[in-house]
């Protein structure tokens, strides 16, 4: 049985110092929607950001193999015995599950223009991030980041919503290396991401970290189901019929996830974007599910929303959802999704623990243990309050150099506070000589 904290938020970030707007009753808004349905905030998840290693954060064979961008799913694959079951069973059309092994091949995911391995494109950190002939260049979509790197700086990440970033205004934007807007929660819709970060925006040169909640959200809206941790509504929650509507919608919610990487690639202009995807995927495999998914066919999914977004957009970069709860730091988690398709792992939702080796101190695994799992570094965060609202005001715990160099030790290169105070950027400015440089700088 799982642990699960504070709701999930549901939130659309507005102009500069707005206050998140959360949607009442049972269900999202529709498509795109800016809000959660009651309870709105997804189950817990972790998404932190993992530890790469020599050789950068991609596979050592790199992933830019010609034409190495693959197909969102098996076109009119049939579902894999004991697989999930389609809406009347039988086999799927377009967008349908992508069947077994419907993983790419390691190193096959970008096209011209994508990201280049050992020697030749994103190098080890501790060598400073260059980058050899044909490093990340700006094809369809690419990164046109300092070569070879996603954040311009090697050292310790600070980052909060887009509109606290921008009521803080120049001093705290200055002290910035990303921000979160609203979540990616139906077709296309955030155009506004593309303006904040463009040149001369109020967030230029940071990095967006978009987090995707399209599959949970769709389901919630047509199903009037509630979070794993909210009761009340009419059709349940999401641990007991979540895996059985994601299955049944399939290709709608894929096509929602081309729609984001089409409408990214037109407004981007080839400026970098990560994308924390669907919080709390392990919940689908859960006992409680009406046609809980296998671990396998969880990873398989997975990866078919990321090859979706990859679509038009070769050069995204992706993490992979922590939820603390889940058991040995997800060493039988982790090894059933294609690992080279991610960037970092991520904390969400429930808060984190800065000053503990726990993510959370009521839950088993540990910072250091599940990015040793993973191999990735981690994108931590402070989390969020109860029934939807950000949480109560700045974590103190993370502004303390003991505690962040210590999670730097364990792979944590990242925290967002969705909730700093005024003054933050004076904070982060008077700690930043005394934090250590994370040994991977992706």
């Amino acid at each position: 049985m799982r642990s699960r904290e504070s709701c999930r938020i549901g939130y659309l970030a507005a102009l500069l110092g707005s206050a998140f707007l959360l949607a009442g009753g049972c269900a999202g808004n529709g498509n795109g929607g800016s809000s959660i349905g009651s309870g709105g905030n997804p189950a817990e998840t972790g998404g932190v950001p993992s530890a790469g290693g020599a050789g950068g954060n991609t596979a050592a064979d790199g992933n830019t193999a010609a034409g190495g961008t693959t197909a969102a799913s098996s076109t009119g694959g049939s579902v894999p015995a004991g697989g999930n079951p389609v809406t009347s069973g039988g086999s799927r059309g377009t967008g349908g599950l992508p069947g077994a092994g419907g993983n790419p091949v390691a190193g096959g995911t970008t096209g011209a223009g994508g990201r280049n391995d050992a020697g030749a494109g994103r190098t080890a950190s501790n060598a400073g991030g260059a980058t050899g002939t044909g490093g990340t260049t700006s094809g369809a979509g690419g990164s046109t980041a300092t070569p070879g790197k996603i954040f311009s700086q090697c050292r310790f990440h600070f980052g909060t919503l887009d509109s606290r970033a921008k009521s803080g205004g120049a001093s705290l934007v200055a002290q910035l290396d990303f921000f979160t807007p609203g979540w990616m929660m139906g077709t296309f819709n955030q155009g506004s991401v593309c303006t904040e970060s463009a040149p001369g925006g109020a967030l230029a040169g940071l990095v967006p970290v978009d987090v995707t909640y399209i599959a949970a959200n769709y389901v919630k809206n047509q199903n009037q189901l509630c979070d794993c941790n909210v009761s009340g509504c009419a059709g349940g929650n999401l641990c007991t019929y979540g895996s059985q509507y994601i299955t049944q919608d399939w290709a709608t919610i894929l096509a929602q996830y081309t729609s984001n990487s089409t409408g990214f690639a037109a407004c981007l202009g080839g400026r970098p974007i990560i994308f924390d995807m669907e919080p709390d995927w392990y919940q689908y495999t859960g006992g409680g599910e009406t046609q809980k998914w296998t671990a396998a066919q969880a990873g398989t999914n997975m990866t078919a929303l990321v090859n979706a977004l990859k679509s038009s957009l070769p050069n995204a970069v992706f993490s992979m959802d922590v939820s603390p709860w889940i058991a040995n730091n997800g060493a039988q988690w982790y090894p059933n999704f294609d690992m080279t398709l991610f960037t970092f792992i991520n904390t969400s939702g429930g808060g984190t623990d800065a000053n503990n080796v726990r993510i959370r101190a009521g839950n088993t695994m540990t910072w250091a243990g599940v990015s040793q799992v993973t191999g990735k570094p981690i994108l931590a965060d402070t989390g969020y309050g109860a029934s939807g609202s950000a949480s109560p005001g700045e974590d103190a715990n993370w502004n303390d150099p003991v505690n962040i160099n210590a999670r730097i030790a364990d792979g944590v290169i990242s925290i967002s506070q969705y909730s700093p105070s005024a003054t933050w950027g004076t904070t982060i400015a008077s700690i930043r000589s005394q934090l250590n440089t994370p040994t991977v700088c992706p």
